[in-house]
């Protein structure tokens, strides 16, 4: 394999390449998180707490489609991962370059059903009337931009495939610098609302985007150079991509359904809440990168080295995994027991009306969150290595348990017990996924297992 700077994880110390793998997933994720918290602190304290809670009710909408983006990206980088493991380059090409065919299909049709109905899908979540313009005129702008967004993730999957997770962190500083950059532009500049802020976003993901696409085209001979049959739409492998991607798409999605009944069910509580969960959620997303980063940074090793059937390998990497994440968890309480507060002050504007209360109620739903994170490392871990394997449907069927658990908690016991539950409804909704998740793979592991030694 010619591929120079790309990490082949069938070879050398599980630890040590996962841990490399998944420090610029780490830290590209981080800068995400803070371009977007920068992009809400300045709504928030530029132009209050009300539009910072008209953008955060588009928050769980995003999460649906741009979860379903991402996810539809990362899984047609499954196969593509696992082409590279056995060393077969002329269909890896042919994945590569039918998961951007179909991922310029996908973005076209999102953009268009997406604006088309922004504000009927504003309306079903029950967005109160006082957030309503707001909320409509920032999502609006993302749907938009829905093309920028997978441009950026197909790019990044197909770099991360090959073992390259530092070209898609790179492009990702850039992304979140330039994002905040045209923040200050068109929200302090120009004097824009929450539209200049979502424009921002998008102008910051299309240039991200592009910029990634062609590094890694140019930067890989192995990916670009190519046989016409290589480069031809081709009916079988868009059917692979399509096994994989579509799945892992649906599960962010159902994920994400899951999150859009607990918005519901937050929002016919009390007005302090409902700001406070939009103010948790961005905390929230603090933490949760490393244990995506190192989710990712797994599935591409079990990927590869499924690829080159070393289950011996697998088992390593994932009881390596394991003991990062639980690291990593015990850090994040230590973290939000002692600064969490003061992290959530950064969304807030000083002096204005009930902000105390609204500080009190985020900080006990992102305290509850952390104190049982362990749950949702080892649901990543497990959920991970499912996809590496390549049964993305098996995957899947973790999201309907976290939706099930969401559902129940937003329709039966949110409205009854209130703010409490609604802190409890997501470590009750990874510890019913991660169960799943563990009994799934070990099935799988012993079949597959059984399978490669008949052969």
């Amino acid at each position: 394999m010619s591929m120079a700077r790309t990490i082949d994880m069938t070879t050398g110390n599980p630890m040590k390449h996962i841990v490399r793998f998944t420090i610029p997933l780490f830290l590209g994720n981080v800068f995400q998180q803070l371009y977007n918290m920068a992009d809400s602190a300045i709504v928030g304290q530029k132009l209050g707490v009300e539009a910072l809670t008209s953008v955060g009710q588009s928050a769980s909408i995003t999460f649906l489609i741009i979860g379903f983006c991402m996810g539809t990206c990362a899984g047609f980088g499954i196969p593509i991962s696992q082409r590279f493991g056995a060393r077969d380059q002329k269909t890896m090409r042919k994945y590569v370059y039918n998961s951007l065919y179909l991922s310029a299909v996908i973005a076209a049709i999102l953009t268009v059903v997406c604006c088309a109905l922004t504000r009927q899908i504003l309306q079903m979540i029950n967005t109160p009337a006082v957030y309503m313009d707001n909320a409509y005129k920032y999502l609006f702008i993302i749907f938009l931009g829905l093309p920028c967004t997978v441009l950026y993730n197909i790019a990044a999957s197909i770099a991360r495939a090959v073992g390259d997770s530092k070209t898609p962190f790179v492009f990702l500083v850039l992304s979140a610098v330039l994002n905040v950059g045209l923040d200050f532009l068109f929200i302090f500049g120009f004097g824009m609302g929450v539209e200049g802020a979502a424009i921002a976003t998008v102008i910051s993901q299309g240039v991200s985007g592009l910029l990634c696409l062609a590094r890694i085209l140019t930067r890989y001979p192995d990916l670009r150079v190519g046989t016409k049959d290589c480069l031809a739409v081709n009916k079988k492998a868009v059917s692979v991509l399509l096994k994989m991607g579509i799945p892992m798409g649906l599960q962010s999605s159902i994920t994400a359904i899951g999150s859009i009944l607990l918005q519901i069910a937050i929002n016919g509580l009390e007005n302090v809440y409902i700001q406070a969960y939009t103010i948790a959620i961005k905390v929230k997303m603090l933490f949760i990168p490393m244990l995506d980063s190192l989710g990712t940074a797994l599935a591409t090793f079990v990927g590869q080295n499924y690829g080159a059937g070393d289950f011996g390998r697998i088992k390593r990497g994932i009881r390596d995994s394991v003991i990062l994440g639980l690291i990593f968890s015990a850090v994040t309480m230590g973290v939000i027991t002692f600064f969490g507060r003061y992290i959530i002050m950064i969304f807030v504007k000083q002096g204005e009306t009930g902000v105390g209360a609204v500080v009190d109620a985020a900080y006990q739903y992102i305290f509850i969150d952390v104190m049982l994170i362990a749950l949702l490392a080892l649901l990543f871990v497990f959920r991970y290595s499912i996809q590496g394997i390549g049964k993305s449907l098996t995957a899947m069927v973790a999201g309907f348990m976290e939706m099930a658990s969401r559902l129940v908690m937003s329709l039966f016991v949110i409205p009854t017990v209130g703010w409490l539950a609604a802190c409890f409804t997501d470590p009750l909704a990874w510890g019913s996924a991660m169960v799943y998740c563990l009994v799934a793979f070990l099935i799988l592991m012993h079949i597959k297992q059984k399978k490669h030694k008949a052969t």
